[in-house]
């Protein structure tokens, strides 16, 4: 349509579309790279704090099915932050195509992100609130 009344070129049309795409691939790829930092260094952290607090509470069945937990949240955490990472850096060739690139980060940058992040929620959920860094979805849906 845009075409046919000459409101744009072939070529303008087709420039528009690939800077649309690069514009995708690169703001998921920053959002790659912020959603690991974020995990690494905030996350993390936070999170082997409380398994050491666990840990050094006691012995009891309740406290080591919590550090039990914990473990296994934590090593599944790391496992996607690394997943995410590598998926962040293995992009196509640069002579790749747009499209391509973009279909990349779709099928495998977004999922990655998403896995870290199902495990960062539930880290959220057992994480002593003085702990975690960030605002809570309860404390953001109700306000303290």
């Amino acid at each position: 349509m845009l075409g046919t009344y000459d409101v744009l070129s072939e070529r303008e049309l087709e420039a528009r579309y690939e800077v649309l795409a690069e514009q995708y691939t690169t703001s998921i790829n920053i959002e790659a790279e912020t959603a690991a930092q974020i995990a690494r260094t905030m996350l993390l952290p936070a999170t082997v704090q409380h398994l050491a607090r666990l840990r050094a509470a006691g012995d009891s069945e309740g406290l080591g099915f919590l550090a039990e937990e914990t473990s296994a949240l934590l090593d599944d955490f790391v496992a996607r932050i690394r997943e995410l990472e590598a998926k962040n850096l293995s992009h196509p060739q640069d002579d790749a195509d747009v499209l391509e690139h973009a279909g990349y980060v779709r099928d495998e940058v977004v999922p990655a992100m998403n896995a870290a992040r199902e495990v960062a929620d539930r880290l959220e959920r057992i994480v002593s609130d003085d702990l975690w860094p960030l605002p809570k979805y309860s404390e953001i849906l109700f306000i303290k």
